[in-house]
């Protein structure tokens, strides 16, 4: 897992630049998964069910993943499998703000609370039968306590189950998926791909491909290292005016973030 990238650089980019780029779907798996969406229960713009109703003809399976906060992903579950119809298979998760970035906490039925180690954090995800996902490993995340390690140099060490590699959160989002990617090549983790939506119009432009249509068919190929993550180019100059507003209304979540008293378990 540690080795050199060495005269192999060439090849790993290739590897690298073949998940983060727009793919034809013939050469992946059918199963759609959107693993990394926010509801208006942390800084995304739309109810759970609206989120639901966007994802149909999307994704087959849908993670709502609030910053530190479950019950967005607990009200699309139950709208989702009120409207059977819509063919969206809901996994609850949360977006989990670690001492040392974010870990995306899937298949879990509690809230793990946030300012934690990435290491306690991973252990709680595990303790209910969660997956543990290294969230956009190589964004930069505004962070301002005294002893702060960030996560993506903490990655070759912690029991995460797999890492995102795609993350369509930004204009500058390939350039960081690349290196996540290419870097993954040594850490040797199954993959996801999530459009870290705040905004219903983005939700399902990065995805996480699986064999099957359902969150436990998903669930399979990622413990056994088969999904593939690629990215859909969602992103056009009408959409502006609201990315802007999506990441100022983050911005300032970040900021009472880091002001907040860190939670101890």
């Amino acid at each position: 897992m540690g080795e050199s990238l060495g005269a192999e650089h060439p090849l790993r980019l290739a590897t690298a630049l073949r998940v983060v780029l727009p793919r034809r779907d013939r050469a992946v798996p059918a199963g759609r998964a959107d693993l990394h969406v926010h509801s208006i229960w942390s800084d995304g713009a739309q109810a759970p069910a609206a989120i639901v109703r966007a994802a149909a003809g999307r994704v087959d399976v849908l993670a709502i993943t609030d910053h530190d906060e479950i019950r967005g992903a607990l009200e699309a579950r139950e709208f989702a499998r009120a409207h059977s119809e819509l063919g969206v298979d809901v996994v609850i998760g949360e977006e989990v703000s670690t001492l040392n970035g974010h870990v995306l906490a899937l298949w879990i039925e509690e809230r793990v609370p946030p300012g934690l180690s990435a290491e306690r954090t991973i252990a709680l995800i595990h303790d209910q039968g969660g997956l543990a996902v290294a969230a956009h490993p190589f964004h930069p995340i505004p962070h301002h306590r005294v002893g702060y390690r960030p996560l993506a140099t903490l990655i070759p060490h912690l029991a995460l189950d797999a890492v995102e590699v795609v993350n369509n959160s930004g204009i500058f989002s390939r350039i960081y998926d690349a290196w996540a990617a290419l870097r993954n090549v040594e850490w040797m983790l199954p993959v996801t791909g999530g459009s870290d939506a705040h905004d219903v119009w983005y939700v399902g432009g990065a995805l996480t491909r699986f064999h099957g249509r359902d969150a436990s068919a998903l669930r399979r190929d990622l413990l056994a290292g088969r999904t593939r993550a690629h990215a859909r180019w969602s992103w056009t100059f009408d959409k502006m005016p609201r990315h802007f507003r999506m990441q100022w209304r983050s911005a300032v979540r970040f900021v009472r973030l880091n002001r907040r008293p860190i939670e101890v378990s």
